[in-house]
């Protein structure tokens, strides 16, 4: 419905696929190579470019990920039915299936906000720092003459910035981050990080105390986590 009341051109509709679908995504070092092995055809190197290809007879359409893991990634769609088929080919050619915690490790480590959790209709497009999302030539999209302006006159109050937690507890989303006292943040979604071996998390912290390095607090159940402002992605 959201999407409906921007669409103007009669030659285009949205379907909602969500239920007759079935996507796998390949990630890391050899996503495009074990795709490539699978389907017998190139990737395409942009961000999102899609080639129709088969897998185990079964028609698929592959797509170059944007990078939500940190990694390489290629997204391969198809029918629901065909769904586990697909993962068979894919973990007989070396694939390894991964689980809910080990993709938030990912997510969280690459600095990718999740809609619903980390980001919604609130969120300013300038507080989120992915430059790759956002075009300052092209005109005509939603939010397009507030981009421009914060970046020509102006700055946000506020920026998404990852936390490296000291010590091994991980904070709830929704944890409060102080300094000196005040409060300056919130979590917005927090993980053990397998990457770094320690609790992670991704924060909306006022610009004052936005500089990777700064020391913080977080709240979490009434336990003051000691934690420290990092840019994103984290490093590895």
């Amino acid at each position: 419905q959201a999407l409906d009341r921007y669409l103007f051109s009669e030659k285009a509709y949205f379907k909602d696929l969500s239920g007759e679908m079935a996507l796998l995504m390949l990630a890391g070092p050899e996503a495009t190579v074990l795709a490539q092995r699978l389907a017998g055809v190139a990737v395409p190197e942009t961000a999102w470019g899609n080639v129709a290809a088969r897998v185990a007879d079964v028609d698929v359409r592959l797509a170059r990920g944007c990078s939500e893991t940190g990694e390489p990634e290629v997204w391969v769609a198809a029918a629901i039915a065909d769904g586990e088929r697909l993962r068979t080919a894919a973990v007989q050619l070396g694939a390894m299936p991964i689980g809910r915690a080990a993709w938030e490790s990912l997510r969280i480590e690459a600095g990718t906000p999740a809609y619903g959790s980390d980001v919604d209709t609130t969120i300013l497009l300038p507080e989120i720092p992915i430059e790759r999302l956002v075009s300052h030539t092209k005109g005509c999209y939603i939010g397009q003459e507030v981009v421009v302006r914060i970046r020509d006159r102006g700055h946000v109050n506020r920026h998404l910035r990852g936390l490296v937690i000291d010590g091994p507890t991980t904070p709830a989303a929704g944890a409060q981050v102080t300094a000196d006292g005040s409060e300056i943040g919130r979590v917005t979604s927090a993980t053990w990080s397998f990457g770094l071996r320690h609790p992670i998390a991704l924060a909306f912290i006022r610009r004052q105390h936005a500089d990777p390095g700064t020391r913080v607090t977080v709240l979490a159940d009434g336990t003051e986590l000691a934690a420290t402002v990092s840019a994103l992605p984290f490093t590895r």
